[in-house]
């Protein structure tokens, strides 16, 4: 995704990680998008409450030089994101949501570093994949596409037990964090301990600055949702589950051994199922 594509989705995601006066700004962008298309950065700033330098500095957070091609950059965003749509029930909008967090997660994915992500797991002599509460959810998911792929990898929701396996590793492991605030602490305390003994980290979040990102050596970030959700939404959670599968289908172009072994692994499980 360039600098000057999906601005408000580079908006939604970032802003957690900008200063209280780039938040309240960018809050005020992305509750009425398509009114900031016709103010003036005089205007802006004065109907945000914050300043023009606040509103320059912001233009330059999102990779716009200024605000004439910040406000180039918006219009293309509202033009995309405000086309007509059938309007239908909460199943109908709920279906929407989930695939515009699938298709923006695409837009945000770095293939460098999906690519950089796959070769790391392929090269691990093991996988340690850490989650919490919904995120362990996702962790299985992972941890189930390993297996099906012949690949040694143990999950861990208990966090004492994590701490454990944490103190274990070496530089020839890999730990995947999965948190969607980065913010967890019990998580951030395992991940700290694994970097102690040199394993590498992946980290899946839906947050692209925070306290477990900085812990990282790798981060794929999967759409946040652009409202406030539930813990454990399908719309927060399902944009985390395209990466795993991104990151099974990257270690299957490396290895043609990883698509024989979910052959093998496949057939494994029929007699289970007569």
């Amino acid at each position: 995704m360039s600098d000057h594509e999906n601005l408000l989705l580079k908006l939604r995601q970032e802003a957690s990680g900008y200063s209280p006066t780039q938040q309240k700004l960018g809050e005020f962008v992305l509750q009425d998008p398509a009114k900031v298309l016709y103010l003036t950065i005089t205007e802006l700033a004065r109907e945000s409450e914050t300043s023009e330098a606040s509103v320059t500095r912001l233009c330059r957070a999102l990779g716009c030089k200024g605000y004439t091609e910040f406000k180039m950059a918006l219009a293309l965003d509202v033009q995309r994101e405000h086309a007509p749509v059938q309007k239908g029930d909460e199943i109908d909008e709920v279906v929407e949501e989930s695939v515009l967090a699938l298709r923006d997660t695409g837009r945000l994915l770095d293939r460098n570093v999906l690519l950089q992500a796959a070769k790391a797991l392929h090269q691990a002599r093991s996988v340690s994949i850490y989650g919490v509460a919904a995120s362990a959810t996702l962790g299985d998911y992972l941890h189930y596409k390993l297996l099906r792929l012949g690949k040694p990898a143990q999950l861990f929701s208990d966090m004492h037990r994590a701490s454990m396996n944490a103190t274990s590793l070496t530089s020839d492991d890999v730990v995947v964090a999965i948190s969607s605030s980065g913010s967890t602490r019990d998580l951030l305390h395992v991940v700290k301990l694994a970097r102690q003994r040199g394993a590498r980290v992946l980290a899946l979040s839906n947050t692209p600055r925070s306290p477990l990102t900085s812990l990282s050596d790798m981060l794929l970030v999967a759409a946040k949702p652009e409202g406030p959700l539930s813990a454990g939404a399908l719309n927060a959670k399902v944009g985390v589950m395209l990466l795993v599968e991104l990151l099974a289908v990257s270690l299957i172009s490396l290895d043609a051994h990883y698509s024989d072994t979910s052959q093998q692994t496949a057939s494994a499980t029929l007699p289970l199922l007569l």
